[in-house]
Order: structure tokens, then C-alpha cells, then sequence
């Protein structure tokens, strides 16, 4: 596969829809009624908003007990979502576990119906479900240098992929990052190595090709303040891609990438971390760490921007 970074803006509509006081937004998430979920690094507590209902407002759904910040997130079942957290600390976690979420109809108030326990692990980041097996989770250890799998109805917990593919960079120490899964492929990045890759995968997740590396991040090797985060695919498999610390990369399955949205001086994206794809495919919504420089201490504003696409 060719891989080819070129530089161009698109003309898309940008606008910011809700901003937080106080927490590092990790993950957002779509429920099928069209509300979003929020993941925290900065707290226990999963956050939904409904952008269709202004003035717009963050409503805690569940705390999910034992964990400070929260990352991966994913639909298993209706109304059913899983969540990787534990106890947050600098680039790691300790503790950590899958977390499944019960969120009734319109309700915006959740249960919590399990923990299950991922040991020796200290960095589930991106999630995703089994397409065909959707109670059985898939999570990115960015410190192992592999892909858990999480069976939520059975509570056995296994390696699905390792490869070095998936490991840390020489400067950067965090290794694979967003997971998604789209027709029959797992795509993820990794933001030590600097690349955007895919492998094809079989029904219980294991891998049933090699890792195709897709694109590599443009302007140079990765750091903590230039390096691809998560991302999410539109209905065509086209990736748009969070780049620290300002910018929104498109990546077409032809490996053809470019500047989607921001990039520069452009001040508009706080630290991009994630992204989710609208239910209609009009839009997408990107999820920030809101970084500031404070006195003294780093303030997070996370963000949550919606982009047409």
C-alpha cells in the first residue's frame, strides 16, 4: 500500500458545543439514541451529553468505583456499554477494569452491572466490540505492546493480538491507541511508532493477516506534543485522526492523508483526543484534554467540537 501524506485544509464547518471546567476528556462514544458518552481522566464518572437538546449540559451517568479516570468505551448490547478506568497517575494506570454500563431508553442515569478485573495491565486506552460476538470487548494496552479481550458475560480476560507492532517508540512511551473495527479489519493507531495501521481479524478477534501500516504521521518522529490519539471511521472507512496537539488528520483506505481540521496556529482544538462518528454520518464529534497552561498546574477545558463532514 502506498502511503502518502499531503498537506491540505478542507472547508468544513467547525463548532464547539460544550466545554468543561475541570476534567481531561479521553473518550467520546456514541448511545444509539443519538446522545454522546464522555470519558474523564479525571474522574470515576462517565458523562453524557445530548447535542440535539441546547443549552447544552454534562450530566454524571455512573461512578464507576475503584477508578479515577476512565478511557475506552464501547456499545455491547442495547442500552449496554463497556468502560476501561482504574487509578490514574502520570501516562498510566494502575488497577484497571472493564466496567459494564446499563443505560436504560432516554435515561441519563445509568447502573453499574459489573467490574471485571484486567491484571497486569497499566494502560487500556481504545476499545472496541466484537461485531458478531458484541458481549466480548477488545482493549489496547498502550504499555503491553498488545490487545486485550475481555469476554463481558464470561469475565475471562485474554491476549487476542501481541505483536511489537504494537509496542512503545524509541521517545514516546505509549504504543498502540484507538481501536476500531470496520469490515472485518481492526485499524488502530500508535502514537510511539507514529502510524495508522490495520490488520484483518477473525470473528473472536485474533489475527487472521499481518499489520498493514496505513499512513505515518506527518512532520517527523512522535513526541508528547506531536503524536496521532484516537480517531473514528465515517461510513466509507475514511479515519479522521486526533494529532496532538491542535490538529484532525483525514486518511483515506488508500493511505492518501490530510489536514481535516485545525493544524498551524490554529487555537481551536485544545489537545484532540478522540472522535465519534454521528449516527446519520453528517458529522463528527471530537473530544479534547482542554490543556491550558496554568499557575503553577496544567488546567484541562476538555471539549467537545462537532465537524460536518
Amino acid at each position: 500500500m502506498a502511503i502518502s501524506n499531503v498537506a491540505a485544509s478542507a472547508k468544513v464547518s467547525i463548532t464547539q458545543i460544550f466545554e468543561f471546567t475541570s476534567h481531561f476528556i479521553e473518550n467520546i462514544h456514541f448511545r444509539s439514541n443519538g446522545r454522546l458518552l464522555l470519558s474523564s481522566l479525571s474522574s470515576g464518572d462517565l458523562f453524557t451529553i445530548d447535542p440535539a437538546s441546547p443549552p447544552l449540559t454534562a450530566k454524571a451517568v455512573v461512578n464507576c468505583p475503584g477508578s479515577t479516570g476512565l478511557s475506552g468505551l464501547a456499545t455491547i448490547g442495547p442500552d449496554l456499554y463497556a468502560v476501561s478506568g482504574g487509578i490514574h497517575g502520570s501516562f498510566r494506570f494502575d488497577d484497571m477494569k472493564v466496567y459494564v454500563v446499563s443505560i436504560p431508553g432516554d435515561s441519563d442515569s445509568g447502573t453499574l452491572l459489573d467490574s471485571i478485573s484486567v491484571p497486569d495491565t497499566y494502560g487500556l486506552n481504545g476499545m472496541a466490540a466484537l461485531p458478531r460476538m458484541p458481549r466480548v470487548v477488545l482493549s489496547a494496552d498502550s504499555h503491553g505492546s498488545c490487545i486485550y479481550r475481555i469476554n463481558t458475560l464470561t469475565r475471562k480476560v485474554d491476549v487476542a493480538i501481541a505483536d511489537p507492532l504494537l509496542g512503545h517508540g524509541p521517545v514516546f512511551k505509549l504504543g498502540i491507541n484507538g481501536l476500531k473495527i470496520f469490515s472485518d479489519y481492526l485499524y488502530f493507531t500508535n502514537s510511539g511508532q507514529g502510524f495508522f495501521a490495520r490488520v484483518k481479524i477473525n470473528d473472536d478477534g485474533s489475527k487472521a493477516g499481518d499489520i498493514e501500516i496505513v499512513a505515518r504521521i506527518p512532520g517527523g518522529a512522535p513526541d508528547m506534543s506531536h503524536a496521532y490519539d484516537d480517531f473514528t471511521l465515517d461510513f466509507d472507512g475514511n479515519a479522521y485522526v486526533t494529532l496532538h496537539t491542535n490538529e484532525i488528520m483525514k486518511i483515506t483506505q488508500d493511505g492518501i492523508q490530510t489536514t481535516f481540521a485545525g493544524g498551524g496556529d490554529s487555537t481551536t482544538f485544545k489537545s484532540p483526543t478522540s472522535a465519534a462518528t454521528s449516527l446519520d454520518g453528517k458529522s463528527i464529534y471530537v473530544a479534547t484534554a482542554g490543556l491550558t497552561p496554568g499557575v503553577g498546574e496544567m488546567v484541562f477545558h476538555g471539549q467537545v467540537i462537532q465537524i460536518s463532514i
